[in-house]
């Protein structure tokens, strides 16, 4: 009986305290369950990924369309309907990340398991903002073809001069007058941009002043009204340097904070599945 019970407790002793050792099938059955976890928080955020670059893409396309002049909202409107739709993504890939760190913490309880900071609510957060992006980078564009209108307006009335006919000049500028208007009544517009306004002024009133003095034939208010549009269209150029530069810089800015936000939430879930990307191998 001593030498039995000796035996007993010798084996005991050998018995290996590592549980896959201990009970291989119990402990492969604890990886697979943490393989397919990994799984599904891989599955989860592949479709999340995708959703975010995909929207990505549009909300650059409609930061890229506002700063040409192009119409920026459809690209935009893209966007947010991507995030909105991708709001019930948001939620499972959280969810799913969740549920493998329980599982992580008891099979392999040293493995780093990352979790997303944020959820549909963020999502559907930015898909608002891009919406609201989109109203404002139309209103932008149609003041920034206001501005156009009013060189092509000027240069279409100095052609007129220089064919000699100051009626047509006339005309022509008229045709600044509604982009003028747009433009004055744009609140809180860039300090370039007005002045940019002041010197385009300038050199409407002196062409202006040219065609009349013109038809009447006086040619001292030709040649003062001449001087008047030499020493505007000097001052011109650097307004319309600065008048580019503004523009770009504020079509960027109409957009810039979804748009960071966006490719903030796009580069964490990538940097996320790459955190799960070991868990899918464990075991194996």
């Amino acid at each position: 009986m001593i030498v039995v019970g000796v035996a007993i407790g010798i084996g005991l002793g050998l018995r290996s305290a590592d549980p896959a050792r201990a009970d291989p099938p119990a402990e492969a059955a604890r990886q697979r369950l943490l393989m397919e976890a990994a799984k599904e928080a891989d599955s989860a955020l592949a479709s999340l990924g995708a959703d975010l670059i995909a929207a990505r893409e549009h909300a650059r396309q409609g930061v890229a369309s506002t700063v040409s002049g192009e119409a920026p909202a459809p690209a935009l409107i893209a966007a947010a309907d991507l995030l909105a739709s991708g709001s019930d993504g948001a939620e499972a890939a959280r969810r799913a990340l969740l549920a493998l760190d329980g599982i992580a913490a008891s099979v392999e309880p040293g493995a780093h398991v990352p979790l997303l900071s944020y959820g549909g609510t963020d999502l559907q957060l930015i898909a608002a903002q891009l919406r609201t992006s989109a109203e404002a980078a139309s209103v932008f564009v149609d003041r920034r073809r206001a501005t156009q209108a009013v060189v092509q307006a000027l240069a279409a009335a100095l052609a007129a001069l220089e064919r000699d006919d100051p009626a047509s000049a006339l005309t022509s500028l008229d045709q600044a007058d509604a982009p003028l208007a747009i433009l004055q009544a744009w609140e809180n517009r860039p300090p370039l941009l007005q002045y940019w306004m002041g010197v385009s002024a300038d050199l409407i009133g002196a062409a202006r002043d040219i065609a009349k003095a013109t038809l009447d034939h006086d040619t001292a208010e030709i040649a003062a009204a001449g001087r008047r549009y030499a020493d505007a269209a000097e001052r011109a150029r650097g307004a319309d340097n600065a008048l580019a530069v503004t523009l770009s810089e504020v079509a960027s800015g109409v957009s810039a904070t979804p748009l960071r936000g966006l490719a903030a939430l796009a580069d964490e879930a990538s940097d996320a599945r790459a955190g799960v990307a070991p868990l899918l191998r464990a075991g194996s």
